[in-house]
């Protein structure tokens, strides 16, 4: 099994809002992974969310949260948190080790998504596809960042690109465009550099 990773930031908040939504979305909505139950009636499917296992950073614009190990929320807890906090969260992980990707939801709203395998799991239609190809152009208005500095991070990896998954989207990045790392490369251009 490949790793299971996942982070958020979150611009223009500092971390004991942060600690105090965490803590609050996981009495509201988080259950054990073993339980058939837990609070699945609020629409949310976050499973083992422990906050004093989470770990936090403080960043010149905001604060960014590594989720424990065995946390899973994905969709779930970037609304979750957003709507807590009433800001934007830019959820960001890597699924087994095979692909990165990202959800943005603002008070609560899912603004943009993007996954660079989306017919990982299935074939998807064009209306799937749309939904999950990520706008540059969102992300930069957010973090306040050239669009040029990232767009060429927000594509999906195509069988040609897996083949020379070394090549770089930036010639600074430290990660091949089609290596779940990538996300790393992201992050520091957005300002949030990943340094857990």
């Amino acid at each position: 099994m490949g790793l299971f990773l996942q982070t958020a930031i979150i611009p223009d908040c500092n971390e004991a809002a942060v600690r105090d939504a965490v803590v609050s979305v996981a009495e509201k909505y988080s259950h054990e992974f073993e339980s058939a139950g837990g609070n699945m009636a609020s629409g949310y499917h976050i499973i083992d969310l422990i906050p004093d296992d989470c770990q936090y950073r403080t960043y010149e614009n905001g604060v960014g949260i590594l989720f424990n190990e065995d946390c899973m929320g994905y969709e779930s807890l970037a609304c979750a948190l957003s709507e807590e906090l009433e800001k934007a969260v830019l959820f960001l992980y890597i699924y087994d080790g095979d692909y990165w990707g990202y959800f943005l939801y603002d008070k609560g709203l899912e603004i943009d998504r993007f996954v660079p395998m989306p017919d990982y799991f299935d074939e998807v239609t064009q209306d799937e596809l749309a939904q999950m190809k990520g706008n540059a152009g969102i992300i930069a208005k957010y973090f306040h960042v050239d669009k040029t500095s990232i767009e060429k991070y927000i594509v999906f990896w195509t069988n040609n690109m897996q083949r020379n998954y070394s090549e770089k989207a930036y010639a600074d990045d430290e990660f091949g465009q089609c290596e779940d790392w990538q996300m790393a490369d992201f992050m520091r251009k957005l300002g949030y550099p990943y340094e857990w």
